[in-house]
């Protein structure tokens, strides 16, 4: 271009304008044409820089005068060309060679202004017309934690296909496993799976290699499918003259598996993972061997201890990207176990917040956290929508997400008395019989135990009354359903089995040594020996928690002891009717109404509902009528509830089909007509 006599050189004629004609002109608006977003004056400049284009007078001139024949516009956000039409003609008339190096060109520019993601952009396009581009430039680029983890795949991906000849086998090889940990990031997880079946088919590398792939397919399968993982791993460490970097990698990441499913051999495996990694530090291996070692605690009901460990691991290192997700939601974890249920729901906020950094595989499983979070604390209307929402979703869902998702429901609609379309939504499941893949389905199971007749679901429950023998990580996260699994076992006539998860319990208990675990401690052995004392222990202990679920539990089984003081008794189940009341558990609270008056104490419980009218609305929907038949507005509704618009949106649709009406006006004439009561 430079080179070119402008008396020779083709004129770029745009509508009734004057022809574009000098050098300068033209680069000006190829950079603007090649912007991913409205461009400043100081990209134009070190555009036209780096081409090596002398403007000749200042380039506010020259910008000036094509905005003055109506070329560019100019506004706060910056400046651009006129019309997408006016663009695309633009870029059709760069020969391909140098539409690429312009965009090559924009990347390092972004890149010196700090810009990562609109680097990685112009990259993009710059591989849609190159070969090859600078591979530099792309490895610094997508290792940048500032970009999206799936912008980041897509790059990588790009320049191996355009390096499939293996210009540079190592640099094509770490681009291909990087692409692979962004697409898991990105929650893409088939499309990572799906690379490395490709990868291994195509045997480009030999053995050696073929075991590296092995062993990142392991690290696909750990939150999908556990027994794969292992397998793979397993098949990834045969090879002896396996490269150390990666052999630690493989290490440290098999270590992080076993101790999440309670391997038998899981203290060896972190072992030989710390020696490894010592000898040959790989990249986030020290955030892994940390994952493991919290896991392996969290196995044993040392929930403070896995907690510590996870605190001295940091999120923000540079080679924690991979696992900074993983990190930040057991830290989550943790908190809900210790009963630190509002910093928590802070601490999922925060993270829903970073998405974009942890990456979008993230959001599910932080969802989970959130639903069950509620659920602890009694938000079972909110729990419930959010949990069907996440389910409706089009996004694959690992299996141990899905898994918890369909429990909180499962559990909401059991306490809601609507127990047909909870067993419905059991019996639709097919979960895995076998270790470790079945632990993933550990709270499904304890939600199932809530069935009255627990032994409809009898192979299921049963494996779920055994799961704490191998590891007590999954126990931690919703303590209320310990009392439910020992009252499950009972009902199945396995009173060695009901003892045995009491003494899990106690252990918990002891280690975690907080109000919490001990009111739930308490229930149980109040479950197990009869001891009314145990249960009015539970229920002292409970009552300085936020775990309204678990106290009115205990209240309910305090009411219900054979050695229970007949006015105790009777206070204790009017208690948690009311509380079941509040929490819209109106199948809970019917039967604690029925114990209460059995005991001569309290109303009488309400009579089945018919399917539609005013008597066939839940708690939940009765307050959310209420309050719109008064004239509350919708958000005004969610405000005075403590629940999202959506949960109130979700509640007046069911209002409306119940009750036949399409209006907010025909709402109020019936309830002012009809209201129901109490």
């Amino acid at each position: 271009m430079t080179g070119t006599p402008s008396a020779s050189r083709p004129k770029m004629h745009i509508g009734g304008a004057s022809p574009v004609s000098s050098p300068a002109q033209h680069s000006l608006l190829r950079a603007v044409a090649v912007a991913t977003a409205p461009c400043e004056l100081w990209f134009l400049e070190q555009m036209l820089d780096l081409g090596g284009v002398a403007t000749g007078t200042s380039i506010d001139g020259e910008v000036e005068t094509l905005i003055s024949r109506g070329v560019l516009n100019d506004s706060q956000a910056g400046l651009r060309l006129t019309s997408r039409r006016l663009r695309d003609g633009v870029l059709r008339g760069i020969p391909p060679s140098l539409l690429a190096a312009l965009q090559e060109r924009a990347a390092l520019v972004q890149v010196r202004a700090g810009r990562p993601t609109a680097a990685a952009r112009h990259l993009l396009g710059a591989l849609r017309e190159a070969r090859r581009v600078d591979p530099e430039l792309v490895s610094r680029v997508a290792t940048d934690a500032a970009v999206d983890p799936a912008l980041a795949a897509d790059l990588l991906l790009a320049a191996c296909d355009r390096d499939a000849a293996g210009h540079d086998t190592e640099r094509r090889r770490d681009w291909l496993l990087a692409a692979v940990d962004h697409l898991m990031l990105a929650g893409r997880s088939g499309e990572a799976m799906e690379q490395l079946h490709r990868e291994i088919a195509a045997d480009r590398h030999g053995p050696a290699y073929r075991c590296m792939l092995f062993g990142r397919l392991g690290a696909c399968y750990a939150t999908e499918r556990p027994s794969l993982a292992l397998d793979y791993l397993d098949r990834a460490l045969r090879r002896p003259d396996h490269d150390p970097v990666h052999r630690a990698w493989t290490l440290t990441t098999t270590a992080v598996v076993a101790a999440r499913v309670g391997h038998p051999r899981a203290t060896q495996l972190m072992e030989a993972a710390g020696f490894a990694h010592g000898d040959a530090p790989s990249p986030g291996g020290e955030i892994r061997l940390a994952l493991a070692r919290a896991a392996h605690a969290a196995a044993a009901g040392s929930a403070p201890t896995a907690g510590r460990i996870l605190r001295t691991a940091d999120p923000d290192s540079v080679s924690a990207r991979t696992q900074a997700a993983f990190l930040r939601t057991e830290r989550i974890a943790g908190q809900l176990t210790l009963g630190e249920f509002a910093t928590a729901g802070a601490a999922i906020e925060a993270a829903a917040g970073e998405i974009g950094t942890l990456g979008a595989a993230a959001a599910p499983t932080l969802t989970a956290l959130d639903c069950i979070a509620r659920l602890a604390v009694g938000e079972l209307p909110e729990a419930e929508a959010r949990a069907r929402l996440a389910l409706r979703a089009p996004q694959r869902l690992p299996d141990e997400v899905r898994a918890d998702l369909l429990a909180v429901v499962v559990e909401v609609l059991f306490r809601r008395g609507e127990t047909t379309a909870a067993r419905d939504l059991i019996d639709a499941q097919s979960p895995p019989v076998s270790w470790p893949d079945h632990l993933q389905w550990f709270r499904f199971g304890c939600a199932a135990a809530a069935d009255p007749q627990p032994a409809r679901h009898g192979e299921l429950v049963r494996r779920t009354l055994w799961m704490p023998d191998r590891t007590l990580r999954p126990l931690l996260l919703v303590p209320h359903h310990a009392p439910r699994l020992v009252r499950a076992a009972r009902l199945l006539g396995d009173h060695r089995r009901a003892g045995a998860i009491s003494g899990h319990v106690k252990r918990i208990a002891g280690r975690v040594n907080n109000q919490l675990w001990r009111g739930v401690a308490h229930h149980v052995d109040g479950l197990v020996s009869g001891d009314p004392a145990a249960l009015r222990a539970a229920v002292s202990r409970l009552r300085t928690t936020d775990a309204r679920p678990a106290l009115a539990d205990a209240l309910f089984d305090l009411a219900a002891a054979n050695g229970s003081p007949p006015d105790e008794a009777a206070a204790a189940a009017q208690e948690c009717a009311a509380v079941y009341t509040r929490l819209g558990a109106l199948g809970d609270q019917d039967r604690a109404s029925r114990l209460a008056h059995g005991l001569g104490h309290g109303p009488r419980p309400r009579e089945p509902r018919p399917g539609h009218g005013l008597a066939a609305l839940t708690a939940g929907e009765e307050r959310v009528a209420e309050l719109l038949a008064r004239g509350a507005t919708k958000q005004q509704a969610a405000a005075e509830l403590y629940v999202s618009f959506h949960t109130v949106d979700t509640h007046l649709r069911a209002v409306y089909a119940k009750l036949g009406i399409r209006s907010r006006v025909e709402l109020a004439r019936v309830w002012d007509t009809h209201r129901p009561s109490r």
